[in-house]
């Protein structure tokens, strides 16, 4: 027995040299090739990090996704996030093997309902562009959701997670130091414009925030993180996201908390003077002379959306109008969720989108709340942000239903290991668990 074990041990050395030889190899190459071939640098990076996650354990590659959404960097046709993401979904795919997932039906039958309801107006509107956004959204949102049930019932979602809200931390450091140095105007760092670092950070707080226990992070951790986070939203004076933010707080601090069942009291503290700083800034921009600020420039992109939903009603105009020019607009995609949605998809489409957030939250809210408050904090914040910036982004659209599906996969998880959670017991003044201090 020993020599067979000696053996065998000295074949899984001899396939570890072999596969850190492929490896070593493979990143010279790509070092070669980015000289030679520097727009394609990223995607052959992209290419050596996929080979050597799946050498190590083929299902960290959804995993990818997670960390995934912060490349939004073009490769060829597609962003760095949609890219990853494909990838994801076929080895999600691959990996499901009907273990689990039908827990999962009323979200998937969710995206199913907008996405059918989006079909018709492709009879309608027959060209490229509109055809491949469908396809896109079709990844963005059941894509996504299989990504993240993979994740979350094959024990990633610490580490998936981890890596996002570790980011999140460094972005909004960042963005800290920046607004320092820049005299406290809006931040942007690199190719992620304020909105953008806005959003990444509400959900990033969002998580933080909720802290389930099924991530097991240590309370110093995730408080820093919501600071962090927190103050990087203000760097960035990205108001949609604070609103998103304070959304999302809202339903964490409404639902029982998992150690003691009490509900949060010190969010208000938060919520009321956070809320009228949005409200003020918003005023404030309306009354003013500046034709060219963010809100009076959202006016008359809403109005100029409107004349292109009325030249097709009840079907829409089709997918990324915006930069075909055929409706006799473009340079614009409208920064309100139901107004893209209504341009794009008409009054059939937009039922769809509501029903589809409708169906989520009312899947995500009917979970146990050890597992379903994460994902419902998270499609409420979005969907508030949604209402007054851009909704189908490549990364920030696929992230909500990504963490949503990892919700359900953590409890399929659980279910299959014989790990129950029980919440704790709500305590209200009039009803109390002996020993707890409300």
């Amino acid at each position: 027995m020993s020599v067979i074990a000696s053996r065998g041990s000295l074949r899984g050395v001899g396939v570890t040299i072999v596969g850190v030889v492929v490896l070593a190899a493979l990143g010279i190459a790509t070092g070669l090739a980015s000289v030679w071939l520097p727009d394609y640098a990223l995607l052959l990076a992209l290419a050596v990090l996929l080979i050597a996650v799946a050498a190590i354990d083929m299902s960290l590659v959804p995993v990818l996704a997670v960390p995934g959404v912060f490349l939004v960097q073009r490769i060829g046709p597609m962003s760095g996030s949609d890219l990853l993401l494909g990838l994801s979904v076929l080895i999600a795919l691959l990996l499901i093997r009907g273990r689990g997932i039908i827990t999962m039906q009323p979200l998937l039958w969710s995206g199913a309902f907008y996405l059918a309801l989006t079909m018709p107006q492709l009879i309608l509107n027959r060209y490229a562009e509109n055809y491949i956004e469908w396809l896109h959204e079709v990844a963005l949102v059941l894509g996504a959701m299989v990504v993240g049930f993979v994740i979350g019932r094959e024990g990633h979602a610490r580490l998936a997670l981890g890596l996002y809200v570790a980011i999140c931390v460094g972005i909004g450091i960042t963005a800290g130091v920046t607004a320092l140095g820049n005299g406290f105007q809006p931040v942007y760092l690199g190719v992620w414009h304020k909105n953008a670092i806005g959003a990444f950070l509400m959900i990033g707080f969002v998580i933080a925030l909720a802290n389930p226990p099924w991530l097991g992070w240590p309370r110093w951790f995730a408080w820093t993180a919501v600071l962090v986070c927190a103050a990087g939203m203000a760097a960035s004076q990205s108001r949609q996201a604070i609103v998103g933010a304070l959304v999302g707080a809202l339903i964490i601090g409404l639902r029982p908390r998992f150690h003691n069942g009490k509900r949060s009291r010190w969010m208000w503290i938060v919520l009321i003077p956070a809320g009228w700083f949005v409200y003020q800034e918003v005023a404030e921009q309306l009354t003013s002379d500046n034709d060219f600020s963010s809100a009076a420039q959202r006016l008359t992109w809403y109005a100029s959306s409107i004349e292109v939903w009325l030249q097709s009603p009840l079907f829409g105009v089709g997918h990324r109008w915006w930069t075909t020019w055929h409706t006799g607009y473009g340079g614009f995609q409208p920064p309100n969720a139901e107004l893209e949605v209504l341009t794009t998809v008409g009054i059939l489409g937009l039922v769809g989108f509501l029903g589809m957030f409708a169906g989520g939250l009312w899947a995500l809210a009917r979970m146990n709340p050890v597992y379903g408050t994460l994902g419902l904090a998270v499609v409420a914040a979005k969907f508030a942000q949604g209402q007054f910036d851009l909704y189908w982004v490549a990364g920030h659209a696929s992230l909500l239903w990504i963490i949503a599906g990892i919700c359900y996969g953590i409890q399929e998880r659980d279910r299959a290991s014989g790990v129950e959670r029980i919440p704790h017991e709500v305590q209200t003044v009039w009803r109390r668990t002996r020993g707890v201090r409300i």
